[in-house]
C-alpha cells in the first residue's frame, strides 16, 4: 500500500469513527479515493446487506453528517413526547 493510499484510509476511518448511529455500517473496502461501506441491514430476518459507495472524502463527510442527523431526529422523537405513529 502506498503512502497516499494508506493516508486516505486513516483519513476515511476518522471520518467514519464520527458516525453516531444505533445502525451497523462498516467500511467494506477502499479502492482509490471510492469507499464502499455496508449497512448491515435486516428486514424480516433476512439479512439484506444495502452498499453505499462513495468517491471521496468529501461524500464520505456528508454521509456520516446525514445519518447522524437522522439518528438525532429519531431520538428527539423518542424522547419527545409527541409520538410519531399517532
Amino acid at each position: 500500500m502506498s503512502d497516499h493510499a494508506h493516508d486516505i484510509e486513516i483519513t476515511y476511518r476518522k471520518i467514519f469513527a464520527r458516525l453516531r448511529t444505533r445502525k451497523k455500517f462498516a467500511i467494506k473496502s477502499i479502492e482509490g479515493t471510492k469507499v464502499i461501506i455496508e449497512q448491515d441491514e435486516e428486514i424480516c430476518g433476512q439479512k439484506e446487506p444495502r452498499k453505499f459507495e462513495l468517491d471521496g472524502e468529501k461524500e464520505l463527510e456528508q454521509f456520516v453528517t446525514a445519518e447522524n442527523q437522522a439518528e438525532r431526529e429519531i431520538e428527539s422523537q423518542l424522547s419527545g413526547n409527541q409520538m410519531p405513529y399517532r
